[in-house]
């Protein structure tokens, strides 16, 4: 005989929702929620009823149907899932900040410990790179120079006139009396004199040029020589460079000309720098004599280098000022 399991009986239901934690209190951080209990088991499925069973016919095939009884009641249900586990108590309010407390009294002073030891002293250091150099200041002030341009009345455009005049000295014939020219200012003043003695006196005349036309270019012979007295504020030397008529590097040129002194067979005289201009007075030429100016010319009696110095060729000249 054949018999049929009746079917598995329905899942138990769903146990019930555990309770949710407590909050938590304020003040005070909220304590964790109580964990759900789990859900209360399920009451047993119950099976449903089984099919009757087949109908059987007798042997013979007889007519009569037997019935069967019911099929056995299924097994109980399976028990249901655990139940859910409680929400999370919500995080308690944060408490009142606490009073501050009062601040403590200060504490007394520890005595003064010995003083420290001093340290050694360092190594010293490397030297600074040097620094740039500074600008260059203005120049100080200068005493500047004097100097007496010969030949001509007027001074260079570098230079300051004090005044003009006429170059005068010593007679050529006369021995004594000074060697030096002298600028002769126009407008003379007087301390006391007395007119009338003339022989403890030394005398002083008017200078003339005694030159060739040819080789100046025009004719001042017995021509009144003028000159001029000038100065310089930036340079403080002054110097007179015989035989080149331009000054060494660093100088300045105040003038330049040809060099003059008194004749050979004259009483000796100093040698002079005459402006090459030969600047005179209008209406001179009187030969007067007196201090005279003559050109200057080498002579190569073995002791002057001949060359660089040629004979009988006039001598130029500078005046130079730094």
């Amino acid at each position: 005989m054949c018999e049929y399991k009746g079917k598995t009986g329905d899942p138990g239901m769903k146990g019930q929702t555990g309770l949710p934690g407590n909050n938590g209190t304020n003040g005070i951080k909220g304590s964790k929620g109580i964990q759900g209990e789990h859900g209360t088991i399920g009451p047993p499925g119950r099976g449903e009823k089984g099919d009757p069973g087949r109908e059987w016919y007798t042997r013979n095939n007889w007519p009569t149907r037997i019935n069967w009884p019911p099929g056995l009641t299924g097994p109980p249900g399976l028990t249901g899932p655990p139940g859910i586990i409680g929400q999370k108590g919500a995080k308690g309010e944060t408490g009142y900040q606490g009073i501050k407390g009062n601040k403590g009294e200060k504490g007394i002073s520890g005595p003064t410990g010995p003083p420290g030891i001093i340290g050694q002293k360092g190594a010293k250091g490397e030297l600074g790179y040097q620094g740039l150099q500074g600008a260059t200041g203005p120049p100080g002030p200068s005493a500047g120079t004097v100097y007496v341009r010969w030949g001509h009345n007027q001074c260079p455009s570098t230079a300051q006139l004090v005044y003009s005049g006429r170059a005068g000295g010593s007679h050529y014939k006369q021995s004594g009396g000074g060697s030096n020219p002298q600028c002769l200012p126009l407008n003379p003043t007087y301390l006391r004199t007395q007119y009338g003695k003339i022989g403890l006196v030394a005398d002083i005349h008017g200078a003339e040029y005694e030159t060739d036309p040819f080789i100046f270019g025009k004719s001042v012979h017995d021509h009144v020589v003028v000159c001029a007295v000038c100065y310089v504020s930036q340079r403080s030397a002054v110097y007179m460079v015989p035989a080149r008529y331009t000054c060494p590097a660093g100088w300045t040129t105040e003038y330049y000309g040809y060099l003059m002194a008194e004749r050979w067979s004259h009483n000796r005289s100093q040698y002079t720098c005459v402006d090459k201009e030969f600047k005179t007075v209008y209406g001179t030429g009187t030969d007067h004599d007196g201090l005279t100016f003559y050109p200057v010319e080498a002579r190569c009696t073995g002791s002057l280098p001949c060359p660089p110095y040629e004979q009988t060729r006039e001598l130029s000249c500078a005046v130079c000022t730094k």
